[in-house]
């Protein structure tokens, strides 16, 4: 066991909720990353698409002026088709610069996509973590029980009235900054309930009820809610 001051745990879960925000931007910035890559693969798939059209286009004028030229096969010059060829040699320089982007671009997606399950398992991580801190600031109820009962004698006692507390679900566990909080409140109601609520005994009596009044507290957890 270890003992732990409240202000540290307090700081843990206030930067784990630091940790889910900071993850929560760069969750953010792979969504736009991931609209970028699809415009990206968009680009490069109009890109080849173009390229095709360009390798038919020079290859249909070459065979064009080539039948041209062996038609007047007296001026036939193969030098004529140097151009054509070059022009072959850059389609042909410029399809591998596509596939080569085409490969960056696969890469960048499976990169992203790794980042993804990363993202994920890390959100996994931080939604444990914050629970495990939530839960070590869980107290039950039952911290209170034994101050409420001094409340409840005493006012009795100052009041002339005998009333006992009678507490219910006192193992439900709350937020501990949340309890202290309600701490005071809790005592002012049981006041009012033993002041304002219990009759003195002989007028208990007189109208057929117990002597001893009875304050009863309930404590339920409710979904996320404690009634």
């Amino acid at each position: 066991m270890l003992r732990v001051p409240a202000e540290a745990i307090d700081q843990l879960v206030n930067e784990a909720g630091e940790v889910s925000i900071a993850r929560s931007r760069i969750e953010d910035e792979m969504r736009s990353l991931r609209t970028a890559m699809q415009e990206l693969t968009d680009n490069v798939a109009r890109l080849r698409s173009q390229l095709r059209e360009i390798e038919i286009q020079a290859e249909t004028q070459m065979q064009s002026r080539r039948k041209e030229m062996q038609a007047a096969s007296q001026d036939f010059d193969p030098l004529e088709f140097d151009r054509f060829t070059r022009v072959q040699e850059l389609t042909r320089l410029m399809s591998e610069s596509v596939a080569d982007v085409q490969t960056v671009h696969q890469n960048l997606l499976n990169a992203v996509d790794g980042t993804d399950a990363a993202l994920a398992s890390q959100a996994r991580l931080s939604r444990d973590l914050q629970q495990r801190l939530m839960r070590v600031r869980m107290v039950p109820f039952a911290s209170l029980v034994e101050r409420l009962h001094r409340v409840v004698r005493q006012t009795a006692k100052d009041a002339g009235r005998r009333a006992t507390l009678v507490i219910r679900g006192e193992q439900v566990e709350l937020d501990r900054s949340v309890l202290e909080r309600m701490t005071g409140a809790f005592e002012h109601l049981v006041r009012n309930a033993v002041t304002h609520g219990i009759e003195p005994p002989a007028e208990r009596a007189a109208k057929g009820k117990p002597e001893i009044g009875e304050v009863r507290i309930e404590i339920a957890q409710e979904g996320n809610e404690v009634v």
